[in-house]
Parts: C-alpha cells; structure tokens; sequence
C-alpha cells in the first residue's frame, strides 16, 4: 500500500480561531491550510486519514516514539488563554490537524515525539501505509529564526533551511526530508522535523524500494524519481519570524 496524498500545514496557534485575537492575523493562511487539506483528502477517498505532529506531549512520556489522541479529545486552546487543559486535551497541532479537516471525517490523530531520531521517524512513517493506502495531514513549521523578533530571534542559516523544505516539499523529494539532521533543525528551532521525517518514510513505503528501505539510500524518491505524486507549494511564508509552508502530494 502506499501514501495517495498528503497535505503539510502550519503548527501556529494562532490558526485556531480565537487565539490570534481579534485582528485574526493567520485568517488567510487558514484558508489556504484548509483548502490544501480538502485537496488532499478529495484524493484519498475513503483511505485511512492520519494527522500528524512533532508533540513535546509525546517526547515527555519515558521514551514512547508515538502517542495517540482521540479524535472526539477535549481542546487545549485554554494553555494559551490562561485557564489551564483539561487531561488528555490535545496538543495545539493536532488541535489544528482536527480544526482543517473537512465537517464528520474521521482521522487518527498521532503526536510523534520531537526529539525522536530520524530511524524512528521513518519507520513510523512506514507503518502509517501498513495495509492501506493512507492520507498524511503534517502539521509542522520551518525554523523559528528568521528575524530578530522570532521565538528563536536570529540565525542567518534559517532562510537557506527553509528553502530547502519549501524545494523538497514542492519536488516531492522524500530523500532530502529524510535527511534532515536533528540537531541543526532543533538549532534552528524546527520543532516539526520529526513530523517531516514522518512524511518521508510513508512515501518511502510506497515507492517500490521495499518496507525497509531508507530514503536515504534505498528509494529514488528526488526529483525525477518513482514518486507519482505531485507536489505544490500554495503558501511559503515568515510572519513572526517562522517559516510557515502550505504545500500538497497529489
């Protein structure tokens, strides 16, 4: 089985109605990331749909890869107001994966650990398409350094890095997300590489490379290559200082 399409959005708050105050300023980066995500769900039919996330809730739980949400789990939204999360609320990514998906559809909601290394990341990814094919929605950011003002303020390889997501992603090219190094994404304050990397080893596992290939060696998935997807990048954008990126696999 194999990955049939895949939607990557951003990991902003600030995309949940409510939390941006009242000026909204991600309103249109939400239509963009809604609209990527019923393109990409238009192409799966009736598959499996799976959100994902690099989630520090995951990393916390004494070394678990994986942790799975309800997709009925209560909000989180109120850690950012204030008044505290209920237990089992979900993390503000998945939260965001829920609020894009179409009215009544069902997903399974993943929160893959963000310091998971990146075997364990494609391997997870692998297993998403175990027996079916599957529908990724990636909830992750680029760097946080792009400017002075960005949570991480300011880091000159920022803007080069995310070119780079913004290349593979739009090339479909599995072997340069696969080959994100951990520690200079976490420099540059990527907290959605884990997820990226997530991404890669779904494709992997549908492009005829075997189930234990590694993009990185064992499945042509660059430009070029066996992946039929096509990629497109809707949104490539800093504001705050983030690299927010809109993009489908179709």
């Amino acid at each position: 089985m194999s990955l049939v399409a895949a939607a990557v959005v951003p990991a902003a708050p600030a995309l949940i109605p409510g939390l941006g105050g009242a000026a909204d300023p991600l309103a249109e980066v939400r239509e963009v990331a809604r609209n990527a995500v019923a393109d990409a769900v238009a192409e799966g039919g009736t598959d499996p749909y799976v959100v994902v996330v690099s989630s520090v809730e995951a990393s916390l739980l004494g070394g678990r890869t994986v942790r799975r949400w309800a997709i009925g789990a209560p909000s989180g939204a109120g850690r950012f107001l204030g008044t505290g999360a209920p237990d089992r609320a979900l993390p503000a990514g998945l939260e965001i994966g829920r609020m894009l998906l179409p009215e009544g559809l069902e997903a399974e909601l993943l929160g893959v650990a963000q310091d998971a290394g990146t075997q364990e990341c494609l391997t997870v990814g692998r297993h998403q398409t175990d027996g079916a094919d599957t529908v990724l929605i990636v909830v992750a950011d680029g760097s946080a350094t792009r400017t002075e003002k960005a949570p991480g303020h300011l880091d000159p390889r920022a803007e080069g890095f995310d070119a780079g997501l913004a290349r593979a992603l739009a090339e479909v090219d599995g072997r340069a997300l696969a080959d994100l190094d951990p520690e200079p994404a976490e420099a540059l304050w990527c907290r959605g590489r884990a997820a990226l990397q997530v991404l890669a080893g779904a494709l992997a596992a549908g492009s005829g490379a075997g189930a234990g290939a590694d993009p990185r060696s064992g499945a042509d998935l660059g430009p070029g290559g066996r992946s039929r997807l096509r990629g497109e990048v809707l949104l490539d954008e800093a504001p705050f200082g983030v690299g927010y990126l809109v993009a489908t696999w179709r």
